[in-house]
């Protein structure tokens, strides 16, 4: 395919047992981590019998999900929160369009829907010109009353059940 994610990626094609594999595999190369994100998800996050295996394993593990919030579709606040799972949904795709301009623009959306709804999340790739604008975006950040926080602080906690 001309988008291809990858020879671990987590596929709905795959048996549940096969992308837990895969998902150990991914959380076996390194450490530190609170959550999962998904990435190039939307087709995986809209398949409950995909999905629901993988969100249980990492809750189990005690870990929040993000959900990138590129797909209507996805079922990951839904099925986190019957899992009683601590989740976030990204807001704003900063370099959706990858230009300083444009990351700029969505910067300052972020920005402001912080400002409406008291905590915002940016989702964001590791490309230059994201990790430049967003350096020289968060140094200014103090001096408007804005600070960054662990995504942590922007999950849906959910009250133990019973």
């Amino acid at each position: 395919p001309d988008n291809d994610p990858g020879p671990q990626t987590l596929l709905t094609t795959l048996s549940s047992d096969r992308n837990i594999e895969r998902l150990h595999w991914s959380m076996g190369r390194f450490q530190g981590y609170a959550g999962i994100v998904n990435y190039m998800g939307a087709k995986f996050t809209a398949a409950e019998n995909a999905l629901l295996p993988v969100l249980r394993e990492a809750h189990r593990r005690g870990l929040m999900v993000v959900d990138d919030g590129s797909s209507a579709r996805s079922l990951v606040g839904q099925l986190a929160g019957t899992l009683q799972q601590p989740a976030v949904r990204g807001d704003i795709q900063i370099d959706r369009v990858p230009t300083p301009t444009e990351v700029d623009a969505q910067l300052a959306r972020l920005e402001e829907r912080a400002r409406e709804t008291g905590f915002a999340l940016g989702i964001g790739s590791a490309m230059p010109v994201t990790i430049d604008r967003i350096a020289q975006w968060a140094r200014t950040l103090e001096a408007r009353g804005i600070i960054l926080v662990p995504v942590t602080a922007g999950v849906t906690r959910r009250p133990p059940s019973g």
